[in-house]
């Protein structure tokens, strides 16, 4: 009998429980998790475009299947707020595979005295995969 890697175990629940956003040729929000904090987001934030939703859903796939180390989507933050995009720009700077404290991002996001706020505004993340 095959022993499981509770890896896997986990990537393969998350892949079930994703549902994803559209605003357009955008992707909007994305919850990998059901009712697992972070944003807050309700029911009317999914959906959309059908064949954006298709695409994100096809790179989300091979993201977690290791095919893909980014994503081609664009990503819709116009519901931000201007801080908690520049934290989300900022934080996609960051390659694949690397990590950077709360301090970095603020620095790189224009806002060196905020770590505790960018720590906040990545918790609130509506498109994490799309944007760390």
């Amino acid at each position: 009998m095959k022993k499981t890697n509770p890896t896997e175990n986990w990537l393969r629940r998350v892949a079930r429980e994703i549902s994803v956003g559209a605003s357009g040729d955008e992707v909007s929000a994305v919850r990998m998790l059901k009712g697992r904090g972070g944003a807050k987001l309700d029911e009317n934030d999914f959906g959309g475009d059908p064949s954006t939703l298709r695409r994100a859903r096809k790179e989300i796939e091979e993201y977690i299947e290791g095919k893909r180390k980014g994503f081609d989507l664009r990503v819709d933050l116009s519901r931000l707020s201007l801080f908690a995009r520049d934290v989300l720009r900022a934080a996609e700077k960051i390659p694949y595979g690397e990590t950077r404290s709360y301090s970095w991002v603020a620095r790189e996001s224009g806002h060196p005295q905020a770590a505790r706020a960018v720590g906040g505004a990545l918790h609130r993340n509506p498109v994490p995969l799309f944007m760390p």
